[in-house]
């Protein structure tokens, strides 16, 4: 039997070996795969960061900004980003894609704040990468493309 079906294989390709393939496709296909391709070039990707400053009250969004340009100035090679998590200003640095890489920074940083601790977060996909984005007066909007 199996050796039946070797030969019906072989015939098989002898057969339609000489004519071309040709594969067509929706057009929906490729605007699908485009709108994909956006998504995902801003979507969000899971990882770490470490959180070197969290306070609320008064003064705490000036409090916040000057944690984050003495940080700057401290580490200029490192990214920060500030947040607001109802009551708290947040200021959070690196881009981590392990909890391992994170802890290993956190310790390089922990002379200057003791007080930081590695956090999970939301990363984008540019500054994981280091790709630079470019400044535009525009929004894409992937859920109604």
């Amino acid at each position: 039997m199996r050796f039946f079906f070797c030969i019906l294989v072989l015939l098989s390709l002898a057969v339609f070996a000489g004519e071309p393939v040709k594969i067509s496709r929706d057009a929906r296909v490729d605007a699908l795969l485009n709108k994909h391709i956006k998504y995902n070039q801003t979507a969000p990707v899971s990882g770490y960061r470490i959180n070197i400053y969290s306070q609320s009250g008064n003064n705490s969004h000036s409090a916040a900004v000057a944690a984050q340009a003495q940080f700057a100035e401290l580490f200029p090679e490192m990214k920060s980003y500030l947040s607001f998590e109802e009551p708290y200003f947040k200021v959070k640095v690196g881009n981590f894609r392990t909890r391992l890489e994170a802890t290993a920074t956190l310790t390089k940083l922990q002379t200057n704040y003791p007080q930081a601790y590695v956090v999970r977060d939301n990363l984008d996909l540019q500054d994981l990468l280091g790709i630079e984005t470019p400044v535009t007066d525009s929004v894409v909007d992937v859920n109604n493309d």
